[in-house]
């Protein structure tokens, strides 16, 4: 039976199982409209959040964590790269095609016979030694860290979305106290001026009055510059343009305690499970398995070439055999590069947990020297408070002149000012310890 007719029909199943390709034109213009079109209602984006197990309700820094890992661009590649390391586990896996092979021929001398001599065969390449197995190995332990990394520009767009989160609050609490202040300063210099006028102050005082007033007005508008700043930052950390925060509830409850600081339990939590850690961790497992790999190649291949022939009538059959005959090397130098590159990838890892112990250490103590500033700055708010009350009640019982209560007042404003700034100060404390352990402090053991 001859095989020519049968070669339209192969080739036939064999374009019918190819991937067509798909055309996916990119337009700038129009990923723009796409990006200024993003809203925090968006149907992804509800579906994203409900599977994070997340519902409805005021924006917080979690739920806007959650929004950056769904639109920033950094974790969109980042889960982008990811799916196309784990592409390689198909082609990993992937068996070697048999090769067919024809060779036709034609005798001019043949007399009384069929002068064609038709000679198909085909090679099936038998792998050894599991490498299929090896290859495989390598490419999950390679998808693993790549989904890993994923987990880690989370963690770092949560990072960026809390700062801004916590630039945009500290804006506006600034904003509410420098606005008091600044009417505090405006009665004072009335009053002074009012007293120069009368020949009962000297014009100094209403000199360092008015500086005053004018240093509480420039604090005032470097806090409302860091308001329209803060908000385009905590748009662009979510991934949305700022229109898009400007229809929703922002809640900056977060920052209103500090939490605890985490336990020794956290913290080696932190040592052994860091996504970045874990990701390192896969690195090395993705190396060791490329070791062996290699190992694995020493072993060759075995090539079997069933064969038919038909030489002027007569039909032959016929089984090859061949494989690599490994006496000019036996894959030493891969061998060697391969040992190396594990090395490296141990190296890597060591360094990484290192560290992470370095930042953990740093990030807590610079988070109790915080905690510790705030304390005091309580503290003298307090007293600069109760010396505000004391002074209304004498101004009250005549002992004193209003504008001592003015400038008692402005003192406790400005103590209000100091207790901000260290509240905020600790918050990015937090913030950084978050970062280095990669879990809220809300809860921390």
């Amino acid at each position: 039976m001859s095989i020519t007719p049968l070669l339209p029909c192969f080739a036939a199943l064999w374009l019918a199982a190819c991937v067509p390709y798909a055309s996916r034109p990119l337009v700038a213009g129009h990923s723009a409209a796409a990006f200024t079109g993003r809203s925090l209602s968006d149907p992804g984006l509800r579906q994203f959040l409900a599977g994070q197990g997340t519902g409805a309700g005021a924006w917080d820094v979690d739920r806007l964590a959650l929004a950056a890992a769904y639109f920033q661009g950094e974790v969109v590649v980042a889960r982008a790269e990811a799916q196309a390391v784990a592409a390689g586990i198909r082609t990993a896996g992937q068996r070697p095609n048999p090769v067919l092979s024809f060779s036709p021929g034609y005798n001019t001398t043949s007399k009384g016979i069929s002068p064609w001599l038709l000679s198909p065969a085909v090679e099936v390449t038998l792998e050894t030694a599991g490498k299929r197995g090896l290859r495989l190995a390598s490419a999950r332990a390679k998808a693993e860290a790549a989904q890993l990394r994923v987990a880690v520009a989370a963690w770092d767009a949560r990072a960026k979305v809390r700062s801004a989160m916590l630039d945009l609050h500290a804006a506006g609490e600034n904003t509410t106290l420098l606005n008091t202040e600044v009417a505090l300063h405006e009665t004072v210099v009335d009053k002074l001026l009012m007293q120069v006028h009368a020949g009962e102050t000297p014009g100094f005082e209403l000199t360092q009055g008015r500086l005053g007033l004018s240093r509480a007005k420039l604090a005032l508008h470097d806090a409302e510059k860091q308001d329209a700043t803060s908000r385009a930052q905590l748009a662009a950390a979510v991934g949305v343009p700022s229109a898009a925060l400007e229809a929703v509830t922002l809640d900056f409850s977060e920052f209103t305690t500090l939490p605890a600081a985490p336990g020794a339990g956290m913290r080696q939590h932190a040592l052994t499970h860091r996504a970045d850690l874990l990701a390192a961790l896969a690195d090395y497992a993705a190396a060791d398995a490329e070791l062996r790999l290699e190992i694995a190649k020493q072993y060759p291949d075995v090539h079997l070439s069933p064969g038919y022939e038909f030489d002027q009538g007569d039909n032959k059959w016929s089984l090859g055999f061949g494989m690599e005959v490994p006496i000019l090397n036996q894959n030493r130098g891969p061998i060697a590069e391969a040992q190396a590159k594990r090395k490296v990838a141990g190296a890597r890892f060591e360094a990484k947990q290192q560290a992470v112990f370095g930042e953990i250490e740093t990030a807590l103590a610079a988070y109790h020297a915080a905690m510790a500033k705030a304390g005091t700055a309580t503290k003298l708010a307090e007293q600069a408070a109760h010396a505000s009350d004391t002074t209304g009640r004498m101004v009250a019982a005549g002992e004193l002149a209003p504008l001592e209560l003015t400038r008692r007042r402005i003192e406790a404003s400005t103590a209000k000012l100091a207790l901000l700034e260290a509240s905020i100060q600790a918050q990015v404390a937090v913030g950084r310890l978050e970062a280095a352990v990669q879990r809220p402090l809300r809860g921390a053991k």
